[in-house]
Formats: C-alpha cells, sequence, structure tokens
C-alpha cells in the first residue's frame, strides 16, 4: 500500500465515524510499503566535471614523454622467420605515468593541500556558483 492509498483510507474510515481508532492508523501503517532509500556513493562528481577529468587524463597520456613512460631496460625483442625484430614485451613505468597524470590534474583543478575537508577548489566553486 501506497501513503496516498493510506490516506484515502484513513479518510473513508474518517467519514463513517469521527475517531479513528488508534489501531486502525498502526495496521494501516504496517501495510505501508518499505520505501528503499537511494544509497548514494560515498563521493561523487557531475557528469560534466567527470568529462573533465577523463579529457585531463588523457591529454595528460598524449602530451607525456613516451621515452620516460616505457622502460627501455625491459625491452623484449624476437626474431621473426624474415629476419625482422619484433618487440615482444615491454614495461611502463608506471610511476612517471602516475606522476604526470597527478600533477596534471593538481594544476587543473588547483588543489589546495592545507584544505581540510579535501575538497577541490574548482568543485566547491561551481558549488557555490550554482547555489
Amino acid at each position: 500500500m501506497k501513503k496516498s492509498e493510506l490516506i484515502a483510507k484513513l479518510e473513508g474510515a474518517k467519514e463513517l465515524t469521527p475517531t479513528v481508532s488508534i489501531d486502525l492508523v498502526l495496521a494501516a501503517l504496517g501495510m505501508l510499503e518499505e520505501s528503499n532509500p537511494v544509497v548514494k556513493p560515498e563521493y561523487s562528481i557531475s557528469a560534466k566535471l567527470f568529462t573533465r577529468v577523463v579529457d585531463i587524463v588523457e591529454d595528460s597520456l598524449n602530451n607525456m614523454r613516451h621515452g620516460h613512460a616505457v622502460d627501455l631496460d625491459s625491452a623484449e625483442f624476437e626474431l621473426s622467420y624474415n629476419n625482422c625484430i619484433s618487440l615482444t614485451d615491454i614495461s611502463l613505468d608506471t610511476d612517471y605515468i602516475y606522476n604526470e597524470i597527478r600533477e596534471q590534474l593538481e594544476n587543473a583543478f588547483d588543489i589546495d593541500d592545507a584544505d581540510e575537508d579535501g575538497f577541490i577548489v574548482a568543485q566547491r566553486e561551481a558549488e557555490q556558483t550554482a547555489s
């Protein structure tokens, strides 16, 4: 039973008698459907901000010096059947990639390390202009 149905039922009972018993109200409340609360993630961002972050990561990857992103000492080669040398495996310097992306994100969002609540300044400004 939904809230509107409960109200209609109680209004109908009110027309029959000027007093509605507490037992009737409790029984009707027991028939109400439990509403499922919407569980929001602990952190959420707008679609526009998410798109901006993705664009910054993409630009960072495109603009990074790839010679530094690849661990050249780990490269493995193979001589193929037609005497061509082929690269078979190589490791990425994930620390370098992480630091480059992090630096670009920090620059784009003007992150203040002293900010205790962890909000990004650009996000806070967007929220303030929206309200």
